[in-house]
C-alpha cells in the first residue's frame, strides 16, 4: 500500500479542535499501534496486513505528525498525545487494547 492510499483509507476526529488521522482495520481485540519520532502510523504499513487478520488496528498519527494537522502555535507534548490516543479509544468505545509502540510511541503509551 502507497502513502497515498494510506491516506485515503484513513479517518479523522478532533483533538483540542484539530483534526487527527488514524487508520483501523480487522477485526477482533483491539490492538494499538503507535508510531515513533518522527514518522507516522505508515510505519506499520508492513506489518499491518497481517495483523489486520488477528486484531481490531486502532493507529493515529499524533498531532503535529503525518497526516494530522500540525497547528503553529501549540502545546506539543507526550502528555497531550497520550491524551490524544486515549480520546480516540474512547470516542471508537474501546476500553481495553493492546498496545504496540516503538521509539515515542513507547513514551506515550
Amino acid at each position: 500500500m502507497n502513502l497515498k492510499e494510506w491516506e485515503e483509507s484513513g479517518k479523522t476526529f478532533k483533538h483540542n479542535g484539530y483534526s487527527t488521522f488514524f487508520r483501523e482495520e480487522g477485526e477482533g481485540r483491539a490492538l494499538l499501534l503507535l508510531h515513533g519520532f518522527p514518522t507516522a502510523s505508515y510505519d506499520w504499513k508492513k506489518i499491518w496486513p497481517e495483523l489486520s487478520g488477528r486484531f481490531h488496528l486502532i493507529a493515529p498519527d499524533y498531532i503535529g505528525y503525518g497526516f494530522s494537522e500540525k497547528p503553529r502555535n501549540y502545546s506539543y507534548s507526550v502528555f497531550d498525545h497520550a491524551d490524544q490516543v486515549e480520546r480516540l479509544l474512547l470516542e471508537k468505545g474501546n476500553r481495553e487494547c493492546g498496545i504496540l509502540a516503538h521509539d515515542y510511541g513507547e513514551k506515550v503509551a
